[in-house]
């Protein structure tokens, strides 16, 4: 059987049909009525047996209509540039001044060591060269704690990046609260120019308290607002605004708020997620959203975004938008007691456990136990697909390592299966 993939789009203009394709960045143009009417019936049947008229042929020729063995051999071929990227999470510190009440993590405050460090800096020292792109992702606990050490690493990475040429991008995963103006302008000139940063509406004060009990929203929003002062030309970040909302988050004036603030600035954007159960001792006594409305309210949520005019984030729809780091070859989380891991959500889970840091031995990589966690296979579903380029079937390989659940992207629901 022969069929559109899902990599190629197709729509109608000017009484005819057009034809792109995000991989070969090819476009036709059909107008003969006659051509358009078959080409429609290829899609109403969800394919063609065979190549056998001008059109298939032509189709075929373009590579926007393939039989399942071509298209899993060109999906494979993007798939293989995943090996020109490393990706980081350092986790310099797994303490944190919040103790947010959907929040997984122990906080147990603990710090990498300076051996730690010098052994992980040994590392990229001796692995950069090798990739073409290098990414950091700066995760906690709160990494803001540590500023020394991520200044410290990121300033080796940048001297190599200057030795060997390859792309050097930078993002951080914090809190807000210890994000003045001025550690800002030092993490950006260290080349960290994308943050997320939760603010929980109106609401935020009770769900993501400080550890002395007191509310933190004001002073992330000060910080946030200082931020947004500095100009444009000179500082290019961008900062996620993520929302976590629960079953009963349905007021949406919190985004009338937000873009009071920065609805002007474009370096701002928002991000809605419903909390999950990520394990930890007090998601038990909260109000999860479920069934259909884990899908339905955050659409809401995102539809008003839209509406009034802020800026929704829309990363997920780019290349290997919708692809894990922990599904990336070379994907690692270094946590700060030495552990390597490849989902910071399943952490201390035996299968997650993929390497450590040895004080004398370096960087230990367990190579059979990673190359799991990349090795899915494409789905008959996937072919057809319009987000396989941004999922590869690579959206979240815990569930299928260990939660031992089938995982498909967001356009299909969950299903059990022990197969990954």
């Amino acid at each position: 059987m022969y069929i559109i993939p899902g990599y190629v789009v197709h729509h109608k203009h000017d009484g005819a049909t057009i034809l792109t394709s995000k991989i070969k960045q090819n476009s036709v143009k059909l107008t003969d009525p006659a051509i358009q009417k078959e080409f429609d019936s290829i899609i109403k049947q969800a394919g063609c047996p065979d190549i056998s008229t001008p059109l298939t042929q032509f189709l075929h020729e373009q590579e926007m209509l393939a039989n399942e063995q071509e298209i899993c051999q060109t999906l494979q071929q993007v798939k293989n540039l995943l090996n020109d990227t490393l990706i980081l999470t350092i986790m310099p510190t797994e303490g944190c001044n919040f103790r947010c009440t959907y929040c997984y993590e122990d906080h147990t405050p603990i710090s990498m060591t300076q051996t730690m460090i010098d052994q992980l800096k040994n590392f990229l020292s001796e692995q950069v060269s090798h990739f073409k792109h290098v990414h950091i992702s700066w995760f906690g606990g709160e990494p803001s704690l540590c500023k020394d050490t991520i200044l410290d690493i990121s300033s080796l990475i940048q001297s190599l990046q200057n030795k060997y040429h390859f792309q050097y991008t930078a993002s951080m995963t914090t809190n807000g609260y210890l994000l003045s103006e001025s550690t800002f302008r030092k993490f950006f000139a260290a080349g960290i120019k994308c943050y997320q940063i939760t603010l929980d509406g109106h609401n935020h004060d009770k769900t993501r308290p400080h550890i002395s009990g007191n509310g933190t929203l004001q002073r992330i929003i000060n910080n946030l607002s200082e931020i947004s002062k500095l100009p444009s030309k000179e500082f290019d970040f961008y900062i996620i605004l993520r929302h976590n909302i629960l079953a009963k988050d349905n007021d949406l004036s919190w985004y009338d708020y937000l873009y009071r603030l920065f609805g002007s600035d474009r370096r701002f954007a928002v991000s809605v997620r419903p909390v999950n159960n990520w394990g930890g001792d007090n998601i038990t006594g909260l109000s999860l959203l479920d069934g259909e409305n884990k899908v339905d309210l955050p659409k809401i949520h995102e539809d008003y975004v839209n509406q009034i005019g802020m800026r929704y984030d829309s990363s997920e729809d780019s290349l290997f938008g919708r692809i894990c780091y922990a599904a990336f070859p070379n994907g690692y989380i270094i946590r700060a007691d030495g552990k390597i891991e490849k989902c910071s959500v399943a952490l201390n889970h035996p299968q997650n456990l993929v390497g450590y840091i040895d004080s004398n031995n370096g960087v230990v990589i367990d190579h059979t136990k990673n190359k799991l966690w990349s090795n899915a296979k494409f789905k008959s579903e996937c072919y057809i697909c319009p987000d396989i380029l941004s999922c590869l079937n690579l959206q979240c390989r815990r569930y299928a390592l260990v939660d031992k659940q089938r995982c498909y992207c967001h356009r299909v629901s969950y299903k059990t299966d022990n197969q990954p």
